[in-house]
């Protein structure tokens, strides 16, 4: 018998590699996620260069605060994602996939050896400090059991929005975030003449001021500072990156967030002339029957005219209803002049005394609600306001209660072209307004934090938790499926994985007061049962008291057919069939000679070209070949 009964070679159409995911599940306790490597790293953002933060460094004695890891992740995942989404690992549609990177952040980090290619979505699970946390399948990481229908879950929706998530970097302003610092600039002819030191990122600048003003002009097309390169225009944070003017402001802390990771705050002064101004858009020039929501927190300080609250005169908190820009055609690109926009304006929000006043007008009726949110000037606090129209009716929400409403009566338009102002109404002055007092530019003294518009209406539930969220999302972290990382960014939540634990303690149920726990060597702390999400976990091992996840391991599944014609394969090598009772060894028994005999297929071999045994096949029961028609037999195996 020949080789070519023995072996026969496949065609590239005889073999096929195919693959796919195998999921597997796990599942760690806080003693086995550490055994097997899963980590928690609390990191936080400095204005410093990154150089000073290494294992070597002498000055700070390490990177403590793990700044590499920080930045690492920004620039890696969140840096400018709405901008260059495409360009981000673990890219998931940046319209579904929210990241927001705050001023720290807690990272769990599992080996690849345990997610594989990636953790498969909404198989994610984390109980820590009596928070469940899952996957959205969409990269977010939310708090089991939350309805983020109950959110606004649609940022096309947010047509405008300054956190500033961003605003913690201008904490110090005495560091520019960057490695080139301008002395002063000319512009001759064609050229450039630029006078620049350069600075090491976090280097102090000598004699810098308080406040923050934009550089260059908004309205203008291009700054009027040079190098342009180095000017980059503020921006706010929603989707629509709309252009922003600060003039005069500061930015400090705040009481929302978490104790030791808080939201930013914007400070405004009417002694300085503080405010941000906002170029025209249609995306906010809401007309007469338009739902829309404006919502904000204000914490309302007394005016440097009066020293308390009790006047009357109008602080402007935002308003679409003061300046707009005229560009003249001789002096193309540059605006000089500003005007009043007109009578008709789509909202505008402000103070008098006590009160707080939601209007819009048609130019010839004005539609006004109010309500107090202080009692006096040494009783002034933070508070959530949202104004919006809803089916033709105005209404003011106060932490999350409805404090007005009224339907409205303009029957005209109420779009107009001015300017969005924020601490103020803009800095020209204007005729009587409707209480016969003159209307000066009154600016807004006060800190504001998370302002959002949003080109419809909410309900009561969503309301609430817009108020309670503080940046009104109902996400507090991200998952990065390819890279086994899951962070938590959000500021209230952001001690959820707490290194720092003391043992394994559980205190559960509102209504038990306040209470103060240490044992000798530890320092005590307080409990207060108003701040308990119904009980929590203080506990070793990074606090993570289970963590579930399914590893999407790559596996590639080959397969071969191995075709055999009718009139191949025909004999056999089987010792049965040899002739035991001659001299050769090897001589086919008679019987196999007849015209009857078909040999059964019990083994199918794969060789390399070297005749060496590969693969080996066993069949369950013998085949009998058949000489009458072609067969077929499909090798598969997984690796």
């Amino acid at each position: 018998m020949g080789l070519s009964y023995i072996y026969k070679k496949f065609t590239a159409q005889d073999k096929a590699i195919v693959p796919f995911n195998a999921h597997k599940q796990y599942n760690f306790s806080s003693g086995s996620a550490a055994s097997n490597q899963i980590t928690v790293t609390n990191t936080s953002y400095t204005s410093e260069s990154i150089s000073l933060y290494s294992s070597a460094s002498s000055i700070y004695g390490g990177d403590l605060r793990n700044v590499i890891k920080y930045n690492q992740l920004d620039h890696l995942f969140y840096r400018d994602y709405t901008k260059k989404a495409a360009l981000k690992k673990d890219f998931i549609s940046f319209l579904e996939n929210r990241r927001e990177l705050y001023e720290k952040n807690q990272i769990i980090s599992i080996p690849s050896g345990l997610y594989g290619y990636e953790i498969k979505k909404s198989s994610f699970y984390l109980s820590a400090s009596g928070y469940e946390i899952v996957d959205d399948s969409k990269g977010n990481l939310i708090i089991s059991g939350t309805n983020i229908d109950n959110y606004p879950n649609d940022v096309q929706q947010n047509v405008f929005r300054l956190d500033p998530i961003k605003g913690f970097k201008k904490y110090d302003l005495n560091v520019y975030d960057d490695y080139v610092v301008v002395e002063g600039g000319a512009y001759q002819d064609t050229h450039e003449i630029v006078t620049k030191k350069f600075y090491r990122q976090g280097s102090k600048i000598p004699g810098a001021i308080g406040t923050y003003t934009t550089p260059g002009q908004i309205g203008m097309e291009e700054t009027t500072q040079y190098p342009r390169s180095y000017y980059t225009q503020d921006e706010d944070d929603s989707y629509f990156f709309n252009k922003l003017n600060y003039n005069n402001v500061r930015f400090e802390t705040s009481s929302l967030g978490n104790v030791q990771h808080q939201f930013p705050s914007i400070v405004f002064n009417s002694s300085t002339g503080s405010y941000i101004m906002v170029p025209n858009k249609r995306r906010f020039n809401f007309n007469t029957t338009e739902d829309f929501a404006v919502s904000f927190y204000i914490h309302p300080q007394a005016t440097g005219s009066d020293g308390d609250m009790s006047n009357l005169e109008k602080r402007y908190i935002i308003a679409k209803s003061g300046e707009k820009h005229i560009t003249p055609i001789l002096n193309a690109g540059i605006s000089t002049t500003q005007s009043l926009a007109g009578p008709q304006y789509p909202f505008e929000i402000y103070m008098r005394s006590q009160s707080l006043y939601f209007s819009r007008s048609d130019g010839k009726t004005t539609d006004s609600i109010f309500g107090e949110i202080t009692s006096s000037h040494t009783a002034q606090r933070k508070s959530h306001i949202l104004c919006q129209l809803s089916s033709s009716v105005m209404e003011l929400w106060f932490n999350g209660t409805k404090i007005a409403n009224k339907t409205i009566t303009t029957k005209g338009p109420t779009k107009n072209d001015a300017n969005l102002y924020i601490g103020s109404k803009g800095t020209i002055s204007t005729s009587a307004d409707d209480s016969g007092l003159n209307m000066r530019p009154y600016f807004f003294n006060g800190k504001l934090n998370n302002i959002n518009i949003w080109s419809k209406s909410y309900n009561s539930d969503q309301i609430t938790n817009i108020s309670e969220s503080v940046n009104a999302s109902p996400y507090v972290g991200n998952i990065f499926y390819q890279s086994g990382l899951a962070t938590i960014t959000h500021p209230n939540h952001y001690r959820i994985l707490d290194t720092n634990g003391i043992g394994n303690m559980t205190i559960a149920g509102y209504g038990i007061g306040n209470m103060t726990i240490g044992t000798q060597g530890i320092p005590g702390f307080t409990v207060n049962h108003t701040n308990l999400p119904g009980g929590f976990i203080v506990g070793k091992n990074n606090n993570i008291n289970t963590i579930q996840f399914q590893g999407s391991h790559l596996i590639y599944e080959h397969e071969y057919q191995c075709d055999i014609q009718e009139y191949e394969f025909n004999s056999t090598t089987n010792i049965s069939a040899r002739n035991t009772t001659g001299t050769n060894p090897h001589e086919l028994a008679g019987f196999t000679t007849s015209s009857h005999f078909q040999p059964y297929i019990t083994t199918i071999g794969l060789y390399n070209e070297n005749h060496e045994l590969l693969v080996v096949g066993k069949l369950g029961q013998p085949i009998r070949k058949s000489e009458k028609t072609d067969m077929t037999f499909v090798l598969r195996w997984d690796t």
